[in-house]
């Protein structure tokens, strides 16, 4: 399956950068680090009780046991 455009990071960046006439490799670094920051987010092992034995992905902020 063929990428669309708007997919592409770098692509999305350009396009805001040229956009808003904005420097390119500054506009990227923003993107890459919202885009680690959205990254960290959604990913569950960042999560402060994942890793404990009763973890429950489907509700992460309940703690069975300490």
């Amino acid at each position: 399956m063929e990428d669309f455009p708007w997919t592409d990071q770098s692509t999305l960046a350009k396009e805001y950068a040229e956009c808003h006439n904005l420097d390119l490799a500054e506009t990227e670094k923003k993107f890459e680090e919202a885009h680690q920051k959205i990254r960290y987010k959604t990913d569950i092992r960042s999560h402060p009780h994942y890793g404990l034995t009763d973890f429950d992905p489907e509700q992460p902020d309940i703690v069975l046991s300490e």
